[in-house]
Order: C-alpha cells, then sequence, then structure tokens
C-alpha cells in the first residue's frame, strides 16, 4: 500500500508538471503599457542626450544618456512585464518613436523631412495596432515550463533565424558603406533589446515569489511552489538579459555616432518591435488561447511597421545620396574654375624642371619677375617668397592653364 501511493505521488507530480498552465485573463495590462510609455520617455532621453554627446563631442553628456537609459527605462520597462504579455509590452517601444519625433526637433535642431513623417508615422500606427490586437492573456509558469518552452523545436528554429539575421547585419556592419553600416547597427541593436524572453521569465518568477510568499498554496498555483531562485537557471536569465541590453546599447551608440536620432532610433526600435513580437509569440507561446483573426491582424500590424521602415530608409538613403551628389559637384565646380586672369597679365612659358616659370607682362611690359624653381630642393613647386600678390595669383592662372 505504502508503494502505491508513493507511485501514485509520483504520477500525479509528473502529470502537474508535463502540463501547460492554462493562461488567464488579465485586466490589468494597461498598467503595463502605461510603464512603458513612462520607460520609452526614458530611453528616448537617454538616447538624445548620447546623440548630442557625438554632435558636441562633449562626453560629460554621456553619463546623463547612459542614466536614462541603462537604469530610468529598464526599472519602468521591467515592471511593465509584470502586468502585460511580451507580445503586448515589445511593440509599445514604437513609443520611443513618437517620443523622439516629438522632441529632436527642439532638442537637438535635426529636420523632421517628409520620409521621416511618413516613415515614422507608418512605424506609430502599427506599434498602436499591434498593441491592441495582441494577446491580453497572462500564463503562470514555473522554471520547468520555461525551460521546456526555450527547447521546443519552434524556439530552436527561431534561434537559427536569429543567428542568420544577426550574422548578415555583422557582415554589413563590417563590410558594407556608410548607409548600410548605420542601419545594420541599429537593426542589430534592435534584435538584440527585443529578445526579452528572459527578462519576462525572471520578472515572473519575481513577482511570484514576492506575491506568495510564506503562502504555499498560493505560491502552488502560481506556478513557484518549489523556490526558483534556489537553482541557476533564474541567475543564467537575467546574465542573457544584460548581455542583450549591454550589446544593444553599445550598437546604438555606435548608429548614433554617425546618423541622427530620428533616423537611427527608428529603425532601432523598429527591429526591437518585430524580434519582440515574434520571440513573445514563438518562444513564449504567447500566441496560445488568441484567437485566429486577432493573431492576423497583430502580425499585420507587424508588417505595417515593416513598411514605415522601408519608407523611414528609403528616404534617408536618397537624401544621403542627394548630400552626396551635391558636395560632388561643388567641390567640382570649385576645383574646375580657372582663377580669374589678372589684369595685365599673359600666359607666359610654363615650368621647365630646372629654368622654373617666366611671368611676362602684357604690352610694353619689360620687367617680369622670375620665379626661381624648387627643382633644386627635390621640387618642382616654385618659390614665392619674393613674389607679390598679383604675381603669385598670376602663377596660379598659368598653372590651371
Amino acid at each position: 500500500m505504502p508503494l502505491e501511493n508513493a507511485t501514485l505521488l509520483l504520477l500525479n507530480a509528473t502529470t502537474a508538471a508535463a502540463a501547460p498552465s492554462l493562461p488567464r485573463s488579465n485586466d490589468l495590462w494597461w498598467v503595463g503599457v502605461l510603464l512603458d510609455c513612462v520607460a520609452t520617455l526614458g530611453g528616448a532621453s537617454g538616447k538624445q542626450l548620447l546623440r548630442h554627446a557625438a554632435v558636441t563631442k562633449n562626453n560629460w553628456f554621456i553619463p546623463l544618456g547612459m542614466f536614462f537609459t541603462a537604469v530610468i527605462d529598464p526599472i519602468f520597462d521591467i515592471s511593465a512585464y509584470a502586468f502585460a504579455a511580451q507580445s503586448v509590452i515589445a511593440p509599445m517601444a514604437g513609443m520611443v518613436v513618437v517620443w523622439n519625433v516629438v522632441l529632436a526637433p527642439f532638442t537637438l535642431g535635426e529636420v523632421l523631412t517628409p520620409s521621416r513623417k511618413r516613415g515614422t508615422l507608418l512605424v506609430v500606427l502599427g506599434t498602436a495596432c499591434s498593441g491592441f490586437f495582441g494577446n491580453h492573456l497572462v500564463h503562470e509558469r514555473t522554471v520547468d515550463e520555461y525551460l521546456a518552452l526555450f527547447a521546443r523545436p519552434l524556439a530552436q528554429l527561431y534561434y537559427v533565424c536569429f543567428a542568420a539575421v544577426s550574422a548578415v547585419c555583422l557582415y554589413y556592419l563590417r563590410r558594407g558603406s556608410h548607409f548600410w553600416r548605420g542601419f545594420a547597427a541599429g537593426a542589430l541593436g534592435g534584435l538584440l533589446a527585443g529578445n526579452m524572453m528572459t527578462t519576462k521569465a525572471s520578472v515572473e518568477m519575481v513577482k511570484c515569489v514576492a506575491l506568495h510568499w510564506g503562502d504555499a498554496e498560493a505560491s502552488a498555483a502560481g506556478g513557484c511552489e518549489q523556490n526558483p531562485f534556489l537553482t541557476p537557471y533564474p541567475y543564467l536569465f537575467i546574465t542573457i538579459s544584460l548581455a542583450l541590453a549591454c550589446g544593444a546599447l553599445y550598437l546604438l551608440a555606435v548608429g548614433l555616432r554617425s546618423f541622427e536620432a530620428l533616423y537611427m532610433i527608428t529603425v532601432f526600435e523598429g527591429f526591437m518591435v518585430i524580434s519582440g513580437a515574434i520571440s513573445g509569440n514563438v518562444v513564449l507561446n504567447e500566441k496560445e488561447g488568441h484567437p485566429p483573426h486577432l493573431m492576423a491582424l497583430y502580425f499585420g500590424a507587424v508588417l505595417v511597421i515593416l513598411a514605415g521602415l522601408y519608407v523611414l530608409c528609403s528616404g534617408e538613403q536618397q537624401s544621403l545620396a542627394n548630400d552626396a551628389d551635391g558636395e560632388h559637384n561643388g567641390l567640382a565646380a570649385h576645383d574646375g574654375a580657372r582663377p580669374q586672369r589678372p589684369a595685365g597679365y599673359k600666359r607666359g612659358a610654363r615650368r621647365r624642371g630646372d629654368e622654373g616659370v617666366a611671368m611676362v607682362r602684357d604690352e610694353g611690359a619689360h620687367n617680369a619677375a622670375p620665379l626661381r624653381s624648387a627643382a633644386e630642393g627635390g621640387g618642382e613647386h616654385a618659390s614665392t617668397r619674393s613674389q607679390s600678390p598679383e604675381e603669385r595669383l598670376a602663377d596660379l592662372y598659368n598653372a590651371e592653364v
């Protein structure tokens, strides 16, 4: 009899561990959205401070920018994950674009071009729709359930695709043109920042232990009957989250050195939205219990974000090309223009190595000043120490013609 009871208890425990936790309705998801709005405001302010430090070469703004970006933003962002699913919180990163568009023309003096307006509008529209059509259910899982989610074949396929896209970004970051290097830095940084699976898992574990401390029945119902922090996995999750965040901030700082905040932050946050939305639904399986038509609308909103990024990058690339053409034409016009021929001078002899250059005055002029050759010193340029400004101008004219 004792053996049968022990066997029955073991089977019950195994069944409970194997059965996934059922999602439940979450009426406080809007609290997570509000918290993340505050987080994005802090993040936008910090990124603009970093851009200001890069433009003005004033490194005193870097610690302040890092404080807003690495302290204020994560505190409110992590708190938001305690109230809403990752697939809902991740699209809220697009609010950084909103804050940036509102603030950058005043704080950084950056111009809001038509392509930036259109691209930003599409990103904001897609962000709002993805948050509205996202899954508002909450999943309470144990450590074993999170490990099982992270090891699923579909999750492994996501890791492979993420590694392939990251490799492409790294290639363009090292070998691409100036434009594609900046785009790759922002895209890769956003992809890293959007992979918040481990952050979501760690926050849920902290919340479960904090809310149900000392209540065995509530802890069992919340999925943390055994304290998860007595195992190494929460600390591994936190380490991975910190590494991804640091890598994302570094790549963002690299991009801001060469590109304006309105462009770079939009690329960064756009890819953060995409990776966060996909990883939340694929790796954390937050699509569970969500109606198919709402899921289709959700990913349609993600496609709108991609369209906004395309409009933004196309306009920015065209703007860079126009600037380069204008600069090239300006230099060509400057280099191709001959100096105005001085009055009283006509074309004289050219340089002849050791013989120098003779500058001959016009009709009746007989007092031309000979130019000594610099060939004696190993060069071909004539010395102009004894020349008047008029004679040096004439020499320049003869060199051009």
